[in-house]
C-alpha cells in the first residue's frame, strides 16, 4: 500500500510459474510461425508464375550471379569436405569389413551412403552455413539500410526482384553440388583403398558401380533439390524479418542456418519414410 492506494496486477500477466499459460503462447507462436512461412512459400510461387508469363521483376543477370555465387563458388569447399567425408567412412569401414575378410565392400559402402543420402545432407549443411546465411545477411542488411522500402516505393516487388533469383538459383545448383559430392566421395574412398588394403583402381570402380543403382542415385537428387529448396527460403525469411539493426542482423544469419540445417533434417526423415512406404 502506497499513499492510501492498492498496486495490483494486472490480471492479463502470465505468472511466471504459469507452465500450462507459456506452453500455450509457444504453440500459438509456433502455429503462427508455420502460417506465415506457409504464407510466404505461397508468394514465392505466386512470383514465380509472373515471372514465367513475363510479368515479374527478376532480371535474368541476378539469376546468373546468383548461381555463380551458390553454385560455382561452392564447388571447392564441397569437394574438400566430400573428400574428407569418402576418407572417413572409408577407413572406418575398412577396419570394421577386415575382420570378416570384406574389405572389397568398403566400395559398396562409399558408394550407396554417400549417393543414396549422406552427399546430400552433407552439401546441405556446407550450403546452409554457407549460402543460407549469405542471404539473410545480405537481405537483413538491405532491411536495415530501408532499401526494400525504397523497392517497394518504385513499385518493385521485393519478392521477384530478391527472393526469387536465390530461390531458383539454389534450387537448381544443390542438386550439381549433391552429384559433384558423391564423386568425390567415391574419389576419396578409393584413395584409402588403393592405399591400405591394396585394391586396384579396377576393382574399386567395378565394385562402385555394381553397387550403385538408378533408384539411389535419383533419391539423392531429389534430396539435393528439396534442400535448396529448404535452405533458400529459410534465408530469405530470416533476412526479411531481420530488426534493423546490428544485432539485429547476426540473429537473423544465425536463425538462417539453424533453421537450414534443422528443415533438411526434418526434410530427409519425412523424405525417408515415404520412400520406404513405396518400396524406393
Amino acid at each position: 500500500m502506497s499513499g492510501g492506494r492498492i498496486q495490483l496486477k494486472k490480471s492479463n500477466q502470465t505468472p511466471k510459474n504459469d507452465i500450462f499459460g507459456r506452453m500455450g503462447d509457444f504453440s500459438v507462436r509456433i502455429i503462427q510461425s508455420i502460417y506465415n512461412n506457409c504464407k510466404f512459400v505461397c508468394r514465392v510461387f505466386r512470383a514465380m508464375y509472373y515471372v514465367l508469363r513475363g510479368r515479374g521483376d527478376m532480371r535474368r543477370v541476378d539469376l546468373w550471379v546468383e548461381i555463380d555465387a551458390a553454385g560455382l563458388r561452392a564447388i571447392p569447399i564441397v569437394c574438400l569436405i566430400s573428400f574428407m567425408i569418402g576418407l572417413i567412412i572409408a577407413f572406418v569401414g575398412h577396419m570394421q569389413l577386415e575382420m570378416f575378410g570384406a574389405e572389397i565392400y568398403v566400395a559398396a559402402l562409399v558408394a550407396i551412403s554417400m549417393v543414396r543420402i549422406v552427399g546430400a545432407i552433407m552439401t546441405g549443411i556446407i550450403m546452409a552455413g554457407r549460402t543460407g546465411a549469405s542471404y539473410a545477411a545480405e537481405i537483413g542488411s538491405m532491411r536495415a539500410n530501408d532499401e526494400i522500402d525504397a523497392l517497394k516505393t518504385m513499385g518493385i516487388s521485393p519478392m521477384e526482384f530478391l527472393v526469387l533469383p536465390r530461390v531458383i538459383a539454389l534450387t537448381i545448383t544443390m542438386p550439381l553440388l549433391t552429384i559433384i559430392a558423391d564423386a568425390v566421395a567415391i574419389l576419396g574412398g578409393m584413395c584409402v583403398a588403393i592405399s591400405i588394403m591394396n585394391v586396384s583402381i579396377a576393382e574399386y570402380w567395378q565394385t562402385t558401380l555394381d553397387w550403385i543403382s538408378f533408384k539411389n542415385f535419383a533419391v539423392g537428387v531429389f534430396h539435393g533439390w528439396i534442400f535448396g529448396w529448404v535452405i533458400a527460403i529459410t534465408g530469405c525469411i530470416c533476412g526479411l524479418r531481420a530488426e534493423k539493426k546490428a544485432t539485429g542482423i547476426g540473429r537473423a544469419t544465425t536463425r538462417a542456418v539453424v533453421m537450414a540445417i534443422v528443415g533438411c533434417v526434418v526434410a530427409t526423415a519425412i523424405l525417408t519414410l515415404v520412400f520406404n512406404w513405396l518400396g524406393i
